[in-house]
């Protein structure tokens, strides 16, 4: 790991970071194709006092070092009843454009990255009917950050400009943020008491806990999880196994609750 990795993943707090670097050329070039689909879409604005939106058209995508994070959940999510509890707005939509956008604390003037979505809402299934229809703007954590944005410059004044210029897509937990085009059931909230941007939008509560995208094939709206199977392959005891097999039962259950949830509101 070379100086302005091993700086970045000690620098960015706001993630427990592990770097997901490719080890040979056939999965190098599938993240850059992940990469790829992640870009096409998305379009520039104009910043804001705290945050900073990016053309994500000018990255360049052989540059860029995908990172992982760890999230630690105060709540794990297992029922619908208390998503549609805890959120503020339940709708089911479609994303219609992204824009890359990293809040900057103006204290530390350290960035944090997120994907700033514009999402048309569909189907109300919670919350205020009026905004059927209407696009509204939600913040996804997770997107691409530069050395320099992350506040690096600040402590690190020896780096040089190659180096703060130097991406990183950060994804959390190994699930990417939105693209154009996704449909998807969203459980949000308005209440961000203290991150102020200039705009107003929603979040996802539970980060990728509370989206659940439609799947063509089985016709259901399916939350981001792990690979079941691939953990069921690599189990070494039985207790191991059942623990994994009780956790894939609640993800098909809970995606049955959502999609049962948006059937009955057509």
């Amino acid at each position: 790991m070379n100086k302005i990795k091993f700086l970045f993943f000690c620098l960015l707090s706001f993630f427990a970071l592990t770097a997901c670097s490719s080890t040979n050329d056939e999965s190098q070039n599938k993240e850059q194709d992940n990469l790829a689909i992640m870009t096409e879409d998305v379009k520039s604005s104009d910043s804001t006092k705290e945050g900073v939106v990016t053309d994500n058209e000018n990255i360049s995508r052989d540059n860029v070092t995908v990172v992982e994070s760890e999230l630690a959940f105060a709540f794990n999510y297992e029922e619908v009843e208390r998503l549609i509890e805890d959120s503020e707005l339940a709708v089911e939509g479609i994303v219609v454009s992204t824009e890359n956008y990293v809040y900057i604390d103006k204290d530390t003037g350290q960035g944090e990255p997120f994907t700033k979505l514009s999402f048309k809402i569909n189907k109300v299934l919670n919350g205020d009917s009026r905004l059927e229809g209407k696009e509204i703007t939600v913040l996804e954590m997770g997107g691409y950050i530069t050395a320099e944005q992350s506040g690096m410059g600040d402590k690190f004044p020896d780096l040089t400009e190659e180096e703060l210029n130097e991406t990183f897509f950060v994804i959390p937990d190994g699930h990417k943020p939105s693209i154009k085009g996704d449909e998807m059931v969203a459980f949000l909230t308005s209440e961000t008491e203290g991150f102020e941007t200039g705009f107003d939008f929603y979040t996802f509560i539970g980060v990728y806990q509370s989206k659940f995208e439609y799947n063509e094939n089985s016709e259901e709206y399916v939350r981001p999880s792990e690979d079941f199977e691939e953990l069921i392959e690599g189990a070494e005891t039985k207790k191991e196994r059942s623990i994994i097999e009780e956790e894939e039962q609640i993800e098909e259950s809970i995606n049955t609750e959502v999609t049962k949830l948006v059937e009955e509101a057509e």
